[in-house]
């Protein structure tokens, strides 16, 4: 009985955990933006201005001014409208995060 306790108590626990985990939205982010076909540099979700050189991302991408991403392993994509890439390497595609190099909506991990 005290392990069926337990692991229902860890079950909740875990469920819980991942209800408050706050969800990355673009309006609270810096990074960069394409938009109008434009690099654009972003904070706190609003833009600053046009994005002037080349970026590294804290996971090793680089993101040109063209909206060309290296990925740290030498994949090359090109950043579409409205796509945004955070500081920390997430790419944001219509209010959906995910990390650059996993499969997403972004078609980033291609």
């Amino acid at each position: 009985m005290n392990r069926y306790r337990a692991i229902c108590l860890l079950a909740t626990a875990l469920v819980m955990a991942f209800c408050v985990t706050p969800n990355v939205k673009a309006a609270d982010s810096d990074g960069v933006m394409m938009h109008d076909g434009k690099m654009v540099m972003m904070k706190a979700g609003k833009a600053t201005g046009p994005m002037e050189s080349a970026m590294s991302m804290s996971n090793g991408a680089t993101v040109m001014t063209d909206g060309t991403v290296k990925t740290k392993d030498g994949r090359e994509t090109r950043m579409k409208e409205g796509q945004m890439m955070m500081m920390d390497g997430h790419m944001m595609d219509g209010g959906n995060s995910g990390m650059m190099g996993r499969s997403s909506t972004t078609g980033m991990g291609h």
